[in-house]
Protein backbone atom coordinates (compact mmCIF):
# COMPACT_ATOMS: atom_id res chain seq x y z
CA UNK A 1 0.00 0.00 0.00
CA UNK A 2 1.30 3.47 -0.94
CA UNK A 3 2.25 5.66 2.07
CA UNK A 4 2.10 9.40 1.63
CA UNK A 5 5.39 11.19 2.46
CA UNK A 6 5.23 14.50 4.29
CA UNK A 7 7.71 17.37 3.63
CA UNK A 8 11.20 16.85 5.05
CA UNK A 9 12.79 19.04 7.75
CA UNK A 10 16.52 19.81 7.97
CA UNK A 11 18.08 19.91 11.44
CA UNK A 12 21.25 19.21 13.45
CA UNK A 13 21.32 15.96 15.44
CA UNK A 14 23.88 14.49 17.87
CA UNK A 15 24.70 10.85 18.61
CA UNK A 16 26.60 9.82 21.76
CA UNK A 17 29.49 7.42 21.29
CA UNK A 18 32.21 6.44 23.78
CA UNK A 19 31.52 9.39 26.05
CA UNK A 20 31.47 12.05 23.28
CA UNK A 21 28.78 13.75 21.19
CA UNK A 22 29.09 13.51 17.38
CA UNK A 23 26.97 15.92 15.34
CA UNK A 24 25.44 15.74 11.84
CA UNK A 25 23.04 17.70 9.63
CA UNK A 26 20.12 15.41 8.84
CA UNK A 27 16.81 15.53 7.03
CA UNK A 28 13.84 14.19 8.92
CA UNK A 29 10.78 13.03 7.02
CA UNK A 30 7.60 11.55 8.46
CA UNK A 31 5.67 8.90 6.63
CA UNK A 32 1.89 9.11 7.00
CA UNK A 33 0.53 6.60 9.55
CA UNK A 34 4.08 5.98 10.88
CA UNK A 35 4.89 7.80 14.14
CA UNK A 36 8.66 7.35 13.78
CA UNK A 37 10.38 9.83 11.40
CA UNK A 38 12.94 8.64 8.88
CA UNK A 39 16.26 10.49 9.11
CA UNK A 40 19.05 10.77 6.55
CA UNK A 41 22.50 12.26 7.19
CA UNK A 42 23.52 14.82 4.57
CA UNK A 43 26.58 16.39 6.30
CA UNK A 44 28.75 14.91 9.04
CA UNK A 45 30.06 17.55 11.48
CA UNK A 46 31.88 15.41 14.08
CA UNK A 47 32.70 16.60 17.58
CA UNK A 48 31.99 20.27 18.33
CA UNK A 49 33.40 20.49 21.88
CA UNK A 50 37.03 20.59 20.68
CA UNK A 51 36.58 22.54 17.42
CA UNK A 52 39.18 25.13 16.38
CA UNK A 53 38.78 28.24 14.16
CA UNK A 54 39.89 26.71 10.81
CA UNK A 55 37.61 23.72 11.37
CA UNK A 56 34.67 26.03 12.23
CA UNK A 57 35.15 28.09 9.08
CA UNK A 58 35.39 24.94 6.93
CA UNK A 59 32.16 23.53 8.42
CA UNK A 60 30.34 26.85 7.92
CA UNK A 61 31.38 26.83 4.26
CA UNK A 62 29.93 23.33 3.82
CA UNK A 63 26.72 24.30 5.65
CA UNK A 64 26.23 27.33 3.39
CA UNK A 65 26.31 25.01 0.40
CA UNK A 66 23.18 23.34 1.78
CA UNK A 67 21.30 26.60 1.02
CA UNK A 68 19.36 26.51 4.29
CA UNK A 69 20.21 29.62 6.40
CA UNK A 70 18.49 28.36 9.54
CA UNK A 71 20.97 25.46 9.79
CA UNK A 72 23.90 27.87 9.90
CA UNK A 73 22.24 29.77 12.74
CA UNK A 74 21.50 26.51 14.56
CA UNK A 75 25.12 25.39 14.12
CA UNK A 76 26.42 28.60 15.70
CA UNK A 77 23.93 28.33 18.53
CA UNK A 78 25.23 24.82 19.28
CA UNK A 79 28.78 26.15 19.40
CA UNK A 80 27.81 28.84 21.93
CA UNK A 81 25.93 26.38 24.08
CA UNK A 82 29.09 24.22 24.17
CA UNK A 83 31.16 27.20 25.34
CA UNK A 84 32.93 27.98 22.06
CA UNK A 85 34.73 31.35 22.09
CA UNK A 86 35.78 33.19 18.97
CA UNK A 87 39.54 33.82 19.08
CA UNK A 88 39.44 37.31 17.46
CA UNK A 89 37.15 40.38 17.57
CA UNK A 90 36.62 40.14 13.78
CA UNK A 91 34.84 36.83 14.23
CA UNK A 92 32.31 38.48 16.54
CA UNK A 93 30.80 40.44 13.65
CA UNK A 94 30.03 38.65 10.39
CA UNK A 95 28.22 39.97 7.32
CA UNK A 96 26.13 36.95 6.49
CA UNK A 97 24.30 38.05 3.28
CA UNK A 98 23.80 41.20 1.20
CA UNK A 99 20.50 41.47 -0.68
CA UNK A 100 19.14 43.79 -3.37
CA UNK A 101 16.51 45.65 -1.43
CA UNK A 102 15.52 49.20 -2.42
CA UNK A 103 14.76 48.79 -6.14
CA UNK A 104 12.94 45.43 -5.93
CA UNK A 105 10.89 46.74 -2.99
CA UNK A 106 9.89 49.97 -4.79
CA UNK A 107 8.81 47.99 -7.86
CA UNK A 108 6.95 45.52 -5.66
CA UNK A 109 5.07 48.40 -4.02
CA UNK A 110 3.95 49.59 -7.46
CA UNK A 111 2.77 46.04 -8.18
CA UNK A 112 0.80 46.07 -4.94
CA UNK A 113 -0.82 49.39 -5.88
CA UNK A 114 -2.07 48.03 -9.21
CA UNK A 115 -2.83 44.52 -7.81
CA UNK A 116 -0.43 42.95 -10.29
CA UNK A 117 -0.27 39.45 -8.78
CA UNK A 118 -4.04 39.18 -8.32
CA UNK A 119 -4.76 40.35 -11.89
CA UNK A 120 -2.28 37.92 -13.47
CA UNK A 121 -3.56 35.04 -11.34
CA UNK A 122 -7.15 35.93 -12.16
CA UNK A 123 -6.67 35.74 -15.93
CA UNK A 124 -3.86 33.18 -16.02
CA UNK A 125 -3.96 29.45 -15.47
CA UNK A 126 -6.37 27.97 -13.01
CA UNK A 127 -5.70 25.23 -10.50
CA UNK A 128 -2.78 24.41 -8.21
CA UNK A 129 0.89 25.15 -8.51
CA UNK A 130 2.92 28.20 -7.71
CA UNK A 131 1.47 31.70 -8.14
CA UNK A 132 1.73 32.73 -11.80
CA UNK A 133 1.36 36.36 -10.73
CA UNK A 134 4.30 36.13 -8.32
CA UNK A 135 6.50 34.47 -10.95
CA UNK A 136 5.64 37.08 -13.61
CA UNK A 137 6.15 39.95 -11.14
CA UNK A 138 9.62 38.63 -10.29
CA UNK A 139 10.43 38.28 -14.00
CA UNK A 140 9.27 41.85 -14.73
CA UNK A 141 11.20 43.31 -11.77
CA UNK A 142 14.31 41.46 -12.93
CA UNK A 143 13.95 43.14 -16.33
CA UNK A 144 14.04 46.57 -14.67
CA UNK A 145 16.74 45.72 -12.13
CA UNK A 146 19.22 43.46 -13.91
CA UNK A 147 17.98 42.20 -17.31
CA UNK A 148 19.47 38.98 -18.63
CA UNK A 149 18.68 35.41 -19.61
CA UNK A 150 16.39 33.05 -17.71
CA UNK A 151 19.49 31.45 -16.18
CA UNK A 152 20.54 34.88 -14.93
CA UNK A 153 17.02 35.40 -13.57
CA UNK A 154 17.19 32.24 -11.45
CA UNK A 155 20.59 33.23 -10.02
CA UNK A 156 19.41 36.80 -9.32
CA UNK A 157 16.15 36.02 -7.50
CA UNK A 158 17.65 34.57 -4.26
CA UNK A 159 19.97 37.59 -3.97
CA UNK A 160 16.96 39.89 -3.47
CA UNK A 161 14.39 40.29 -0.74
CA UNK A 162 11.59 39.36 -3.15
CA UNK A 163 11.15 35.77 -1.88
CA UNK A 164 9.83 37.16 1.39
CA UNK A 165 7.47 39.67 -0.23
CA UNK A 166 6.16 37.33 -2.92
CA UNK A 167 6.04 34.29 -0.61
CA UNK A 168 7.77 32.32 -3.35
CA UNK A 169 10.79 30.35 -2.18
CA UNK A 170 13.92 30.32 -4.36
CA UNK A 171 13.63 26.55 -4.91
CA UNK A 172 10.09 27.12 -6.21
CA UNK A 173 11.34 29.71 -8.69
CA UNK A 174 13.11 27.55 -11.22
CA UNK A 175 14.15 27.72 -14.87
CA UNK A 176 11.33 25.33 -15.72
CA UNK A 177 8.70 27.34 -13.81
CA UNK A 178 9.64 30.58 -15.61
CA UNK A 179 9.44 28.96 -19.05
CA UNK A 180 6.13 27.35 -18.09
CA UNK A 181 4.84 30.80 -17.11
CA UNK A 182 5.64 32.09 -20.61
CA UNK A 183 3.40 29.39 -22.07
CA UNK A 184 0.42 30.99 -20.30
CA UNK A 185 1.28 34.58 -21.22
CA UNK A 186 -0.55 34.46 -24.54
CA UNK A 187 -2.99 37.09 -25.89
CA UNK A 188 -6.16 35.27 -24.77
CA UNK A 189 -4.88 35.66 -21.19
CA UNK A 190 -2.74 38.79 -21.41
CA UNK A 191 -5.24 41.12 -23.10
CA UNK A 192 -7.65 40.88 -20.12
CA UNK A 193 -4.62 41.33 -17.83
CA UNK A 194 -3.56 44.52 -19.63
CA UNK A 195 -7.09 45.94 -19.60
CA UNK A 196 -7.47 45.46 -15.85
CA UNK A 197 -3.93 46.62 -15.03
CA UNK A 198 -4.40 49.85 -17.00
CA UNK A 199 -7.73 50.43 -15.25
CA UNK A 200 -6.02 49.85 -11.89
CA UNK A 201 -3.26 52.34 -12.73
CA UNK A 202 -5.81 55.03 -13.52
CA UNK A 203 -7.75 54.24 -10.36
CA UNK A 204 -4.75 53.98 -8.01
CA UNK A 205 -3.02 57.18 -9.13
CA UNK A 206 -5.92 59.34 -10.35
CA UNK A 207 -4.56 59.08 -13.88
CA UNK A 208 -6.56 60.05 -16.98
CA UNK A 209 -5.99 58.87 -20.55
CA UNK A 210 -6.03 61.89 -22.92
CA UNK A 211 -4.35 60.42 -26.01
CA UNK A 212 -2.97 57.17 -27.41
CA UNK A 213 0.39 57.15 -29.19
CA UNK A 214 0.92 54.20 -31.55
CA UNK A 215 4.20 53.10 -33.08
CA UNK A 216 6.00 49.97 -34.28
CA UNK A 217 9.43 48.48 -33.80
CA UNK A 218 11.18 45.26 -34.81
CA UNK A 219 13.57 42.84 -33.16
CA UNK A 220 15.75 40.48 -35.13
CA UNK A 221 17.00 36.96 -34.35
CA UNK A 222 20.31 35.27 -34.97
CA UNK A 223 19.43 32.01 -36.73
CA UNK A 224 16.15 30.75 -38.12
CA UNK A 225 14.75 28.69 -35.24
CA UNK A 226 11.95 31.13 -34.32
CA UNK A 227 8.93 30.28 -36.48
CA UNK A 228 7.34 33.65 -35.71
CA UNK A 229 10.30 35.56 -37.17
CA UNK A 230 10.16 36.51 -40.87
CA UNK A 231 12.22 38.68 -43.19
CA UNK A 232 10.85 42.21 -43.57
CA UNK A 233 11.66 45.91 -43.33
CA UNK A 234 14.23 46.15 -40.54
CA UNK A 235 14.33 49.18 -38.27
CA UNK A 236 17.56 47.71 -36.85
CA UNK A 237 19.19 47.82 -40.30
CA UNK A 238 19.49 44.03 -40.34
CA UNK A 239 17.42 43.07 -43.35
CA UNK A 240 19.44 39.85 -43.59
CA UNK A 241 17.98 38.54 -40.31
CA UNK A 242 14.48 37.23 -39.56
CA UNK A 243 12.55 39.47 -37.19
CA UNK A 244 9.31 40.08 -35.36
CA UNK A 245 7.29 43.30 -35.39
CA UNK A 246 5.83 44.76 -32.19
CA UNK A 247 3.21 47.49 -31.98
CA UNK A 248 3.22 49.58 -28.79
CA UNK A 249 0.49 51.87 -27.49
CA UNK A 250 1.20 54.36 -24.68
CA UNK A 251 -0.76 57.26 -23.29
CA UNK A 252 0.35 60.88 -22.92
CA UNK A 253 2.42 60.06 -19.80
CA UNK A 254 4.17 57.15 -21.48
CA UNK A 255 2.17 54.58 -19.50
CA UNK A 256 1.87 51.38 -21.50
CA UNK A 257 -1.68 50.57 -22.55
CA UNK A 258 -1.13 47.50 -24.70
CA UNK A 259 1.10 45.90 -27.31
CA UNK A 260 0.75 43.42 -30.15
CA UNK A 261 3.20 41.01 -31.80
CA UNK A 262 3.31 40.07 -35.51
CA UNK A 263 5.62 38.13 -37.83
CA UNK A 264 8.48 40.21 -39.21
CA UNK A 265 6.91 40.84 -42.62
CA UNK A 266 4.09 43.00 -41.20
CA UNK A 267 4.00 46.53 -42.66
CA UNK A 268 3.30 49.76 -40.79
CA UNK A 269 0.20 50.54 -42.83
CA UNK A 270 -1.53 47.22 -41.97
CA UNK A 271 -0.89 47.49 -38.23
CA UNK A 272 -3.37 50.26 -37.41
CA UNK A 273 -6.65 48.39 -37.85
CA UNK A 274 -5.96 45.49 -35.44
CA UNK A 275 -4.51 47.84 -32.82
CA UNK A 276 -7.41 50.25 -33.17
CA UNK A 277 -9.98 47.44 -32.85
CA UNK A 278 -8.21 46.29 -29.70
CA UNK A 279 -8.29 49.79 -28.19
CA UNK A 280 -11.90 50.43 -29.20
CA UNK A 281 -13.56 47.06 -28.61
CA UNK A 282 -11.55 45.68 -25.69
CA UNK A 283 -10.13 48.68 -23.83
CA UNK A 284 -13.14 50.96 -24.62
CA UNK A 285 -10.82 53.95 -25.11
CA UNK A 286 -12.08 56.86 -27.22
CA UNK A 287 -9.00 59.08 -27.04
CA UNK A 288 -7.33 60.51 -30.16
CA UNK A 289 -4.95 58.09 -31.88
CA UNK A 290 -1.60 59.70 -32.68
CA UNK A 291 0.45 57.97 -35.40
CA UNK A 292 3.31 58.88 -37.72
CA UNK A 293 3.30 59.11 -41.52
CA UNK A 294 4.28 55.45 -41.95
CA UNK A 295 0.86 54.43 -40.60
CA UNK A 296 -1.16 57.43 -41.80
CA UNK A 297 -2.11 56.17 -45.26
CA UNK A 298 -5.18 57.51 -47.07
CA UNK A 299 -6.87 54.14 -46.55
CA UNK A 300 -6.24 54.22 -42.79
CA UNK A 301 -7.58 57.77 -42.48
CA UNK A 302 -10.74 56.76 -44.32
CA UNK A 303 -11.03 53.71 -42.06
CA UNK A 304 -10.86 55.88 -38.92
CA UNK A 305 -13.35 58.33 -40.41
CA UNK A 306 -15.82 55.49 -41.06
CA UNK A 307 -15.47 54.35 -37.44
CA UNK A 308 -15.77 57.93 -36.16
CA UNK A 309 -12.37 57.67 -34.50
CA UNK A 310 -10.49 60.68 -33.20
CA UNK A 311 -6.95 61.06 -34.47
CA UNK A 312 -3.92 63.27 -35.02
CA UNK A 313 -1.47 62.19 -37.71
CA UNK A 314 1.39 63.48 -39.81
CA UNK A 315 0.26 63.18 -43.41
CA UNK A 316 2.19 60.77 -45.58
CA UNK A 317 1.72 62.75 -48.81
CA UNK A 318 4.05 65.59 -49.80
CA UNK A 319 2.71 69.15 -49.65
CA UNK A 320 2.78 69.52 -53.45
CA UNK A 321 0.49 66.52 -54.05
CA UNK A 322 -2.07 67.73 -51.47
CA UNK A 323 -2.56 71.02 -53.40
CA UNK A 324 -3.26 72.67 -50.05
CA UNK A 325 -0.93 75.57 -50.87
CA UNK A 326 -3.18 76.42 -53.83
CA UNK A 327 -6.14 76.78 -51.46
CA UNK A 328 -4.35 78.99 -48.95
CA UNK A 329 -4.73 82.66 -49.81
CA UNK A 330 -3.24 84.03 -46.59
CA UNK A 331 0.43 85.06 -46.96
CA UNK A 332 2.90 83.15 -44.78
CA UNK A 333 3.72 86.33 -42.85
CA UNK A 334 0.21 86.18 -41.34
CA UNK A 335 0.28 82.51 -40.36
CA UNK A 336 0.31 81.60 -36.64
CA UNK A 337 3.83 81.56 -35.25
CA UNK A 338 4.69 78.23 -33.66
CA UNK A 339 8.26 79.08 -32.73
CA UNK A 340 11.07 81.21 -34.14
CA UNK A 341 11.17 80.63 -37.89
CA UNK A 342 8.19 78.26 -37.81
CA UNK A 343 4.62 79.08 -38.86
CA UNK A 344 1.34 77.21 -39.43
CA UNK A 345 -2.13 77.68 -40.89
CA UNK A 346 -5.16 75.38 -41.01
CA UNK A 347 -7.94 74.43 -43.42
CA UNK A 348 -11.11 72.57 -42.36
CA UNK A 349 -12.57 69.90 -44.65
CA UNK A 350 -15.48 67.89 -43.31
CA UNK A 351 -14.53 66.28 -39.99
CA UNK A 352 -10.84 66.85 -40.71
CA UNK A 353 -8.65 69.81 -39.92
CA UNK A 354 -5.48 70.11 -42.04
CA UNK A 355 -2.59 72.05 -40.52
CA UNK A 356 0.13 73.17 -42.90
CA UNK A 357 3.37 73.80 -41.02
CA UNK A 358 6.44 75.54 -42.47
CA UNK A 359 9.85 75.56 -40.80
CA UNK A 360 12.59 77.79 -42.23
CA UNK A 361 15.37 75.78 -40.63
CA UNK A 362 14.06 72.52 -42.11
CA UNK A 363 13.67 74.20 -45.51
CA UNK A 364 17.28 75.40 -45.47
CA UNK A 365 18.56 72.02 -44.27
CA UNK A 366 16.71 70.24 -47.06
CA UNK A 367 17.99 72.70 -49.66
CA UNK A 368 21.57 72.29 -48.50
CA UNK A 369 21.21 68.53 -48.49
CA UNK A 370 19.89 68.51 -52.05
CA UNK A 371 22.67 70.77 -53.28
CA UNK A 372 25.29 68.61 -51.55
CA UNK A 373 23.98 65.54 -53.41
CA UNK A 374 24.12 67.44 -56.72
CA UNK A 375 27.71 68.55 -56.11
CA UNK A 376 28.73 65.02 -55.15
CA UNK A 377 27.15 63.61 -58.32
CA UNK A 378 28.89 66.29 -60.44
CA UNK A 379 32.24 65.36 -58.90
CA UNK A 380 31.68 61.70 -59.79
CA UNK A 381 30.65 62.62 -63.33
CA UNK A 382 33.88 64.62 -63.75
CA UNK A 383 35.85 61.62 -62.56
CA UNK A 384 34.01 59.50 -65.14
CA UNK A 385 34.91 61.96 -67.92
CA UNK A 386 38.55 61.61 -66.86
CA UNK A 387 38.33 57.82 -67.05
CA UNK A 388 36.93 58.14 -70.58
CA UNK A 389 39.76 60.45 -71.65
CA UNK A 390 42.28 57.94 -70.27
CA UNK A 391 40.70 55.15 -72.29
CA UNK A 392 39.41 53.20 -69.27
CA UNK A 393 35.82 53.08 -70.62
CA UNK A 394 35.46 50.68 -73.56
CA UNK A 395 31.89 51.27 -74.76
CA UNK A 396 28.93 53.63 -74.63
CA UNK A 397 26.99 50.95 -72.74
CA UNK A 398 29.61 50.92 -70.00
CA UNK A 399 29.59 54.73 -69.91
CA UNK A 400 25.78 54.91 -69.65
CA UNK A 401 25.73 52.32 -66.88
CA UNK A 402 28.28 54.36 -64.90
CA UNK A 403 26.25 57.56 -65.39
CA UNK A 404 23.02 55.86 -64.37
CA UNK A 405 24.63 54.47 -61.21
CA UNK A 406 25.94 57.90 -60.19
CA UNK A 407 22.61 59.66 -60.70
CA UNK A 408 20.60 56.92 -58.97
CA UNK A 409 22.91 56.59 -55.97
CA UNK A 410 22.78 60.33 -55.28
CA UNK A 411 19.07 60.64 -56.14
CA UNK A 412 19.61 63.56 -58.55
CA UNK A 413 18.47 62.09 -61.87
CA UNK A 414 15.77 64.77 -62.36
CA UNK A 415 18.15 67.65 -61.54
CA UNK A 416 20.98 66.95 -64.02
CA UNK A 417 20.75 66.71 -67.82
CA UNK A 418 23.15 64.37 -69.63
CA UNK A 419 24.05 64.74 -73.32
CA UNK A 420 26.28 62.16 -75.02
CA UNK A 421 28.76 63.16 -77.72
CA UNK A 422 28.01 62.06 -81.28
CA UNK A 423 31.46 60.57 -81.60
CA UNK A 424 33.34 58.54 -79.03
CA UNK A 425 32.24 57.95 -75.45
CA UNK A 426 32.31 61.51 -74.17
CA UNK A 427 29.35 63.33 -72.64
CA UNK A 428 28.31 66.69 -71.21
CA UNK A 429 26.17 67.44 -68.17
CA UNK A 430 24.45 70.50 -66.68
CA UNK A 431 21.99 71.39 -63.95
CA UNK A 432 18.42 71.99 -65.13
CA UNK A 433 15.69 74.34 -63.92
CA UNK A 434 13.99 71.58 -61.90
CA UNK A 435 16.71 72.02 -59.29
CA UNK A 436 14.99 75.20 -58.12
CA UNK A 437 11.45 73.79 -58.20
CA UNK A 438 11.59 72.10 -54.76
CA UNK A 439 12.50 75.40 -53.12
CA UNK A 440 8.88 76.49 -53.04
CA UNK A 441 7.90 73.21 -51.32
CA UNK A 442 10.80 72.85 -48.87
CA UNK A 443 10.20 72.80 -45.10
CA UNK A 444 6.51 71.89 -45.18
CA UNK A 445 4.74 69.28 -43.10
CA UNK A 446 1.02 68.54 -43.02
CA UNK A 447 -0.89 67.34 -39.95
CA UNK A 448 -4.46 66.04 -40.03
CA UNK A 449 -6.72 65.85 -37.00
CA UNK A 450 -10.33 65.54 -35.93
CA UNK A 451 -9.66 67.78 -32.90
CA UNK A 452 -10.88 70.99 -34.54
CA UNK A 453 -11.00 72.88 -31.25
CA UNK A 454 -7.20 72.84 -31.01
CA UNK A 455 -5.19 75.75 -32.38
CA UNK A 456 -2.47 75.25 -34.98
CA UNK A 457 0.20 75.58 -32.30
CA UNK A 458 -1.53 73.08 -30.01
CA UNK A 459 -1.84 70.55 -32.85
CA UNK A 460 1.83 70.79 -33.82
CA UNK A 461 2.95 70.62 -30.19
CA UNK A 462 0.61 67.72 -29.45
CA UNK A 463 1.94 65.66 -32.33
CA UNK A 464 5.54 66.28 -31.36
CA UNK A 465 4.78 65.07 -27.84
CA UNK A 466 4.43 61.58 -29.32
CA UNK A 467 8.09 61.00 -28.56
CA UNK A 468 6.77 59.18 -25.44
CA UNK A 469 6.08 56.09 -27.53
CA UNK A 470 9.51 56.37 -29.16
CA UNK A 471 11.09 56.56 -25.70
CA UNK A 472 9.07 53.51 -24.67
CA UNK A 473 10.38 51.50 -27.62
CA UNK A 474 13.95 52.62 -26.96
CA UNK A 475 13.65 51.66 -23.28
CA UNK A 476 12.14 48.23 -23.92
CA UNK A 477 14.76 47.34 -26.53
CA UNK A 478 17.68 48.83 -24.60
CA UNK A 479 17.44 49.21 -20.83
CA UNK A 480 14.96 46.34 -20.37
CA UNK A 481 16.83 43.91 -22.60
CA UNK A 482 14.18 42.90 -25.14
CA UNK A 483 17.04 42.07 -27.47
CA UNK A 484 18.72 39.64 -27.66
CA UNK A 485 16.00 37.05 -27.17
CA UNK A 486 16.96 33.94 -25.20
CA UNK A 487 13.85 31.98 -26.19
CA UNK A 488 12.76 30.69 -29.61
CA UNK A 489 9.32 29.09 -29.63
CA UNK A 490 6.39 31.24 -30.70
CA UNK A 491 4.70 31.01 -27.29
CA UNK A 492 7.87 31.81 -25.38
CA UNK A 493 8.69 34.79 -27.60
CA UNK A 494 5.20 36.24 -27.13
CA UNK A 495 5.37 35.59 -23.39
CA UNK A 496 8.81 37.17 -23.09
CA UNK A 497 7.64 40.31 -24.87
CA UNK A 498 4.72 40.54 -22.44
CA UNK A 499 7.17 40.38 -19.50
CA UNK A 500 9.33 43.13 -21.04
CA UNK A 501 6.21 45.23 -21.68
CA UNK A 502 5.11 44.87 -18.05
CA UNK A 503 8.61 45.80 -16.90
CA UNK A 504 8.29 48.99 -18.94
CA UNK A 505 4.85 49.60 -17.46
CA UNK A 506 6.23 49.39 -13.90
CA UNK A 507 9.08 51.71 -14.84
CA UNK A 508 6.73 54.21 -16.51
CA UNK A 509 4.41 54.24 -13.48
CA UNK A 510 7.42 55.03 -11.29
CA UNK A 511 8.32 57.89 -13.65
CA UNK A 512 4.77 59.23 -13.40
CA UNK A 513 4.89 59.09 -9.58
CA UNK A 514 8.16 61.05 -9.59
CA UNK A 515 6.54 63.67 -11.80
CA UNK A 516 3.46 63.87 -9.57
CA UNK A 517 5.69 64.34 -6.52
CA UNK A 518 7.62 67.21 -8.20
CA UNK A 519 10.88 65.65 -7.02
CA UNK A 520 12.83 66.87 -10.04
CA UNK A 521 14.53 63.50 -10.46
CA UNK A 522 14.71 61.44 -13.64
CA UNK A 523 13.57 57.83 -13.63
CA UNK A 524 17.12 56.63 -14.41
CA UNK A 525 18.51 58.60 -11.47
CA UNK A 526 15.79 57.26 -9.17
CA UNK A 527 16.43 53.66 -10.23
CA UNK A 528 20.15 54.11 -9.58
CA UNK A 529 19.57 55.59 -6.10
CA UNK A 530 17.12 52.85 -5.15
CA UNK A 531 19.52 50.18 -6.38
CA UNK A 532 22.11 51.47 -3.89
CA UNK A 533 19.85 50.47 -0.98
CA UNK A 534 20.91 47.01 0.18
CA UNK A 535 19.74 44.78 3.04
CA UNK A 536 22.53 43.19 5.09
CA UNK A 537 22.22 40.25 7.49
CA UNK A 538 24.82 40.76 10.26
CA UNK A 539 25.64 37.99 12.76
CA UNK A 540 26.76 39.37 16.14
CA UNK A 541 28.45 36.95 18.49
CA UNK A 542 29.31 37.38 22.12
CA UNK A 543 27.60 36.02 25.20
CA UNK A 544 24.76 35.05 22.86
CA UNK A 545 24.30 35.00 19.09
CA UNK A 546 22.06 37.49 17.25
CA UNK A 547 21.20 37.88 13.58
CA UNK A 548 20.34 41.50 12.72
CA UNK A 549 19.05 42.83 9.38
CA UNK A 550 20.18 46.34 8.55
CA UNK A 551 19.62 48.55 5.53
CA UNK A 552 22.41 50.68 4.10
CA UNK A 553 22.35 54.31 5.22
CA UNK A 554 20.01 56.51 3.18
CA UNK A 555 20.65 60.04 1.97
CA UNK A 556 18.01 62.74 1.57
CA UNK A 557 17.01 61.77 -1.97
CA UNK A 558 16.72 58.11 -1.09
CA UNK A 559 14.53 58.95 1.89
CA UNK A 560 12.27 60.95 -0.44
CA UNK A 561 11.99 57.93 -2.77
CA UNK A 562 11.13 55.70 0.19
CA UNK A 563 8.28 58.07 0.99
CA UNK A 564 7.01 58.34 -2.61
CA UNK A 565 6.86 54.57 -3.10
CA UNK A 566 5.51 53.84 0.39
CA UNK A 567 8.46 51.70 1.43
CA UNK A 568 8.26 52.63 5.13
CA UNK A 569 8.22 49.96 7.83
CA UNK A 570 4.52 50.40 8.52
CA UNK A 571 3.81 49.49 4.90
CA UNK A 572 5.68 46.21 5.03
CA UNK A 573 8.92 47.82 3.92
CA UNK A 574 11.97 49.45 5.48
Amino acid sequence: MYSRQLPSIMMIRDKPRRGHQYWSVVTSRRIADNPKPREQTILYLGRLDNIDEPRRLDLERKIRELAEPTILNEFRAKLYSLGYKFPSPISALTVEEVYDYGLPLALHKVCEDIQFVDVVNKHGYKGGGHSLGAIVEAMAIHRVSDPGSHRDLIRWYPTTTLPGYLRLKPDEFSYVSTLRALDYLQPKHTIPMQIELYDNIRSAYGHKCDRLDIDLTSSYFEGWECLLAKLGYSRDHRSDRPQIVIGFVVDQEGILVTHKVWPGNRTDATSLKPLNRLLKDEFKLDCPRVVDRGIATAENLEYMDRRKERYLVALRAKIKSTKLLDEITVPRSKWEEISEGEFAISIAKGRRKYVVNWNSEVAETNRKGRMAKVRKAEKKLKELKKKISEGRISSRKERDEEIGHILKKNKVRRFINIQGDRKGFGFRFERNTKLDDPNQYEGYQVFVTTEKHLTEKEIVSSYRARDEVEKAIETVKGALGLRPMYVWTKEHVIGQIFVCAQAYQLRSVMAMRLKQANLGMSINDALWKLDRLKAVNIVVTGDEMQVIRKVTTMNKNQMALVDIFKMQEGNGGL
